[in-house]
């Protein structure tokens, strides 16, 4: 939020020397770095979810296979992995998980073949028992059988009505170009069938690309988050409405054409405001890719608009990086930022706690 200004008036007409201000100080988080903890070593792209028994469940990607962890006692902990899926071709990659209205778990991926034979596709997979045992994947949709005409990271919301809809990354319109879209499937029937797939944005001539959907309280509609490399030079955050027809930069206050700033994430706390990560070459080596990058989160109004105050979540070393981040809400003050990153020395899956504080608002008499 904007920081505002209130003259109060005394009678009707009042001096300079007299005037007050109002101020609101912005929204900020803050992190306890005692909360800072390894899930996975050699994890990466994380996700957590909250089951209906209040367990949190990470998901994440190892070895090219997709495994689960469960956490009994708010993160501080975590169970034995779970396997979850892998693929034969390639990869299994971009695991992203949503507690439907039924409490199933629906995980999302991304198969990434490494044969030329295979083709690229998006597939889910189900857990009606809080992540114990996963169904075999159904597949949602095939793409070419190389990167320039593959698809990737899925990522879902369910509506009100039960209606799951389903984004990713697609390049396969596009064989004889660089471009890429954001698509759009839906399903009626948790998952049992999709829909044919619909274009939601594409700046032409660029890549939109990772879409992070969010179902915005209070019936505001669909904010989805991607990273846009026609916007400021380099990739820049921005969000795409629902419909396909808005778009706007994410951040209040734009970075440098030069900087690299992908990947985002989208969160939206119970009271409205809303966090943006993105992974941030800011003052990094190397500004101007994800070598060195590392995971910042900014605080965003509840249109999911005007992202400021960034702050830095994980002591990440100059000469290593942290990707492939995401924002977990854990209650209503309180969001766990996960990235995979160096600390310490050790490789992996972390996570750590961030308040949200709110600013109070001070009054002083100008002069």
């Amino acid at each position: 939020m904007r920081a505002i200004a209130v003259v109060l008036l005394a009678g009707c007409a009042v001096s300079s020397a007299q005037e007050m201000t109002r101020e609101r100080v912005a929204a900020r988080l803050v992190w306890d770095q005692a909360t800072l903890t390894l899930v996975q070593a050699g994890g990466v792209y994380g996700r957590i979810v909250r089951l209906p028994d209040r367990r949190i469940l990470c998901s994440y990607e190892r070895g090219g296979r997709i495994y689960v962890r469960h956490s009994r006692d708010e993160g501080r902990t975590w169970d034995a992995e779970i396997p979850v899926t892998e693929y034969p071709f390639g990869t299994a990659a971009n695991p992203e998980m949503l507690v439907l209205q039924n409490g199933w778990v629906m995980l999302a991926f991304n198969e990434r073949p490494r044969d030329g034979v295979h083709p690229f596709t998006i597939k889910t997979t189900i857990s009606k028992d809080g992540g114990a045992r996963w169904e075999v994947a159904k597949l949602v949709y095939e793409a070419g059988i190389n990167s320039g005409t593959g698809c990737w990271e899925p990522a879902q919301i369910q509506l009100p009505s039960g209606e799951v809809q389903l984004y990713f990354a697609n390049e396969k319109p596009y064989p004889d170009t660089t471009e890429q879209e954001i698509t759009v499937v839906r399903s009626l029937d948790n998952g049992a069938s999709w829909s044919p797939p619909q274009k939601v944005s594409l700046r032409a001539g660029h890549r939109d690309g990772m879409p992070v959907p969010v179902l915005l309280a209070g019936g505001k509609g669909i904010a989805i988050a991607i990273e846009d490399n026609g916007m400021a030079g380099t990739f820049k955050p921005a969000i795409v409405s629902g419909d396909g027809e808005g778009r706007w930069p994410a951040l209040q206050v734009q970075l440098p054409d030069s900087v690299y700033a992908g990947a985002p994430y989208l969160r939206q706390f119970p009271s409205g405001e809303m966090v943006l990560s993105v992974q941030s070459g800011e003052g990094r080596l190397n500004e101007g890719t994800l070598r060195n990058s590392q995971m910042v989160v900014y605080v965003g109004t509840s249109e999911a608009r005007n992202f400021h105050a960034g702050s830095v979540p994980f002591p990440v070393a100059p000469e290593a990086s942290g990707l492939w981040n995401a924002l977990f809400i854990k209650d209503e003050v309180t969001v766990t930022a996960i990235s995979g990153t160096v600390i310490n020395g050790v490789r992996g899956l972390w996570v750590i706690d961030g308040k949200l504080e709110r600013g109070a608002i001070t009054e002083r008499r100008r002069k």
